[in-house]
């Protein structure tokens, strides 16, 4: 395909190709033609000799970066790309190939300055290695967990993209469907408008102007002076703080949401900077709890194995061996030290009675460089000497002297407080097991949160701040931070409770004809009166919720959807209720949806195997074999000659153990295996922990595990 003439140039200069390089026409064209059939060698080949002509040629150098970079040979393009920016400094597309470069090499956060360098330099037209830099330094920044950053880069390149290009938006998709962030963090960060009647509007216009062609640099400049002579002005700080943290300034990105917090006369919005900047501001750092690692020196350690394989407060654990290096000992036991023996699985059971993981053992044997010793990793707390005094009445006379002592790790005792550890009896049903895990969530929040020290209330504890004027906004923020992780709609009373008790007032109904600002958070739906929604409205806050993985405005937008049915008989429900399905807690209530969409699919005469297929799903994991083996007969009889449903069905068998991997071949006939004996719905080892159930999660995600390990 022949290149085209009146395309930019790829050497970047903002002209078009027939009046910049027009005699390299044919040659660019002969080596693009060997990229695309595999050749890169081969089109390197003929780009040498051309520069053997034209060294310091601006379409050369770029093509022949991009060739390096392209094969990963990052010294060559290195040298080549050094040379371009010596003999065009001035070239933006040089720029961009550098910031391209280092994010490959080096870190996403050292690509910025090149990439401001180049964005600084455009005209109107944005070269092709710019728009590229753009999406590489946004992966980069993203993949070192600089996510202010990354998302303003790859917020930019989206808004630039053509429209078959969606690399940016599936990464932002990706980051808030899986990774676990606070829903503040994933929420949209937007820059405010000017107040109309500011004198200072003309500079304010010219700093947005350069926010909006992503030259970042120039706006922080324009915004800081502008600060210096028109003072603390909300929307003078907030932007400020917005295109420092976009060019990775966290700290000072932090820095100006709390100014911005304190001065903006909206609560709502200054509770939600200020929550914001509670959750990224590096400088602030919770009082810690360790973690500790003790070795005992051990006499006989076959012995002690034996003792431990006998006692009620021990089961074993083992460990991955896959985790363990050639240069790291594995142990000969692990188990973990329970407060209690574990208890029969009964209707009746109580929180108080589930046994509490108290620490990690690791039994070693005797080496060459060392004897046999016992390790016990817990936590250095208020319940550090019962575990031990628990460890020496387990081990008795067979635990000889303490060894060493070592931190391991450190965490928040703020965020710990919202974890726990169980050892829930094998067969507990998954619906007691729900009932549990939310009064357990409901002691972790109004009980131990609010009784852990943070750094954002000056070293207290919610508790303690509570009738402090001047913490008065770090606390609601606070609290605004373990309401917005909610994702159960039954949560609701909880936090209403948390406020109460706090001494903060009610979040107050919004009504939704009174929104006039356009960057109305997603986390304040659940305040909405939601009669007074329209359709269109539900389905943008929807479709919103959708995007950015915020389950509990998933649950009540979708919802109301529903409920109105009837009112709109043409909608399409059926994405509605495929995502009330996946992100509902409560597995009942997913059967209930499920139960829904099927009278919506009979009602509008489309089939109903798709629901079918998830209620199989959800009756296995509620062990339900009596529904299973009904859906199971259903999906036989009536579906099994629709697209897919076969394979389905033997994916899903086959996931939960219940076929072999030779019968999942067979197209028919379908019929329900024997359900193996089966472990409490937490796995194999019965070790449970908040983090592992999707409605118990902690209120703040730590990224940490929760239980120790060697």
């Amino acid at each position: 395909m022949a290149i085209d003439p009146y395309s930019p140039c790829p050497c970047g200069s903002g002209k078009k190709l027939k009046f910049c390089c027009p005699d390299l026409a044919a040659d660019m064209e002969k080596i693009h033609r060997m990229v695309a059939g595999d050749q890169p060698h081969a089109a390197m080949k003929h780009l040498d000799a051309l520069m053997q002509k034209q060294p310091d040629r601006a379409s050369l150098l770029d093509l022949r970066a991009n060739l390096e970079l392209s094969m990963h040979e990052f010294d060559a393009a290195r040298k080549t790309i050094d040379h371009y920016l010596a003999k065009h400094p001035q070239n933006p597309a040089a720029h961009g190939q550098k910031a391209i470069l280092i994010a490959a090499t080096e870190e996403g956060t050292a690509a910025i300055g090149p990439l401001q360098d180049a964005l600084e330099l455009l005209d109107d037209d944005m070269p092709l290695h710019v728009f590229e830099a753009l999406g590489s330094v946004g992966h980069a920044l993203l993949l070192e967990g600089e996510l202010i950053a990354g998302r303003g880069h790859l917020l930019l390149y989206a808004g630039i993209a053509p429209q078959d290009d969606n690399m940016a938006i599936k990464l932002l998709l990706r980051m808030n469907l899986q990774s676990g962030l606070p829903l503040l963090i994933r929420e949209l960060s937007n820059p405010l408008d000017c107040p109309d009647d500011a004198p200072w509007q003309g500079e304010f216009d010219h700093a947005s102007r350069a926010i909006g062609r992503g030259q970042w640099r120039i706006a922080e400049e324009i915004l800081t002076s502008l600060r210096d002579k028109a003072g603390a002005e909300p929307a003078i700080v907030y932007n400020l703080a917005l295109v420092r943290g976009w060019l990775g300034n966290i700290d000072r990105f932090a820095e100006g949401l709390h100014e911005y917090a304190r001065i903006e006369p909206n609560e709502e919005r200054a509770v939600e900077a200020e929550a914001l900047a509670q959750l990224i501001d590096p400088n602030l750092e919770d009082p810690k709890l360790e973690t500790v690692r003790i070795a005992y020196a051990i006499a006989d350690e076959d012995a002690l194995s034996e003792r431990f394989a006998e006692e009620a407060r021990l089961e074993e654990y083992p460990l991955n061996p896959d985790e363990f290096d050639e240069d790291t000992p594995r142990p000969r036991n692990s188990f973990i030290l329970l407060d209690k023996p574990t208890p029969q699985a009964r209707p009746d059971l109580q929180g108080d009675e589930i046994p509490r993981v108290l620490g990690f053992l690791s039994l070693f044997g005797k080496r060459t460089d060392r004897g046999a010793q016992l390790e016990l990793t817990t936590d250095r707390d208020e319940g550090l000497e019962v575990t031990k005094s628990l460890l020496v009445d387990v081990a008795g006379d067979l635990l000889g002297e303490l060894l060493e002592e070592e931190v391991v790790a450190e965490k928040s005792q703020s965020e710990e407080s919202l974890s726990w550890r169980w050892r829930l009896p094998p067969r507990t049903p998954l619906d007691q097991r729900n009932r549990l895990v939310a009064e357990e969530r409901r002691r972790a929040i109004l009980e131990r949160w609010t009784a852990a020290p943070r750094a954002a209330l000056e070293g207290k504890s919610p508790q303690e701040a509570v009738g402090n004027p001047e913490l008065r906004l770090a606390l609601l923020a606070s609290a605004l931070i373990i309401e917005q992780a909610a994702d159960d709609p039954a949560e609701l009373p909880l936090f209403a409770e948390l406020r109460e008790q706090l001494e903060l007032p009610p979040l107050a109904s919004i009504d939704p004809t009174q929104i006039v600002d356009r960057r109305f958070s997603i986390v304040r739906v659940p305040q909405l009166e939601f009669s007074k929604l329209t359709l269109d409205q539900l389905e943008g806050f929807f479709n919103r919720a959708t995007m950015l993985g915020a389950n509990l405005a998933i649950l009540l937008t979708g919802g109301e959807i529903v409920a109105r049915a009837d009112e709109t008989p043409n909608i399409d429900l059926a994405r509605v209720f495929q995502q009330l399905v996946r992100v509902d807690p409560d597995v009942a209530r997913s059967q209930e949806w499920i139960a829904k969409a099927r009278q919506w699919a009979e009602k509008n005469h489309r089939s109903v195997a798709e629901w079918a297929l998830l209620d199989l799903e959800l009756a296995i994991e509620r062990n339900d074999s009596a529904t299973a083996q009904h859906v199971l007969e259903e999906l036989r009889t009536v579906h099994i000659n629709e697209p897919g449903v076969a394979e389905e069905t033997y994916r899903i068998l086959y996931s939960a153990g219940l076929i072999s991997p030779h019968e999942t071949s067979r197209p028919t006939p379908l019929a329900m295996p024997a359900s193996p004996t089966r472990d409490d719905a937490q796995g194999g080892s019965g070790l449970w922990t908040p983090e592992g159930e999707s409605g118990a999660a902690p209120a703040v995600g730590s990224g940490k595990s929760a239980i120790w390990t060697p």
